[in-house]
């Protein structure tokens, strides 16, 4: 019994890393659409971000977009339009990790990048591993901190 499991594990394998590498694109193409409307735009492209009944919000998959900016104050938020405002500099996981910190710093030096960290799944008990994609567009001489994330567990 314990072979096949593991020859199961094995035949899946493929599945679940195309599954997750499709997700990836997915989240890297929100973001990217978001930093277009940015360019097109300018900052009137946080309210449509932020609409909970927009485009930036994938209910379905837990996929949404949402803003830093340069300070982590988060500047829209279809999930949680409650957040916006609100800084976040500093505050870590559950397990000690400023996985806001991150995204944002790495956007500004980096131009875009990924950040693990572990976070709540709305409608599920526990903590989760999720990763989120940042990527900096700048507005006149405003500096925003367009992300999306996935689960990975």
């Amino acid at each position: 019994m314990k072979k096949i499991n593991i020859y199961i594990i094995i035949l899946m394998l493929p599945l679940l890393i195309a599954s997750s590498s499709l997700q990836e694109q997915e989240v890297i193409r929100l973001v990217d659409q978001a930093v277009q409307l940015f360019k097109s735009e300018g900052t009137d492209a946080l309210k449509k971000i932020g609409d909970p009944s927009g485009s930036y919000y994938i209910q379905s998959k837990l996929l949404y977009v949402f803003v830093y900016d340069k300070n982590c104050v988060i500047k829209a938020h279809p999930f949680k339009p409650s957040l916006v405002g609100r800084s976040y500099l500093g505050k870590p996981d559950v397990r000690g990790k400023k996985f806001r910190d991150d995204i944002v710093n790495q956007a500004i030096e980096n131009g875009s990048g990924w950040t693990e960290y572990s976070y709540q799944k709305p409608g599920v008990a526990g903590i989760f591993k999720k990763k989120v994609f940042g990527k900096r567009v700048t507005v006149g001489s405003d500096v925003f901190i367009v992300c999306c994330g996935m689960y990975i567990d």
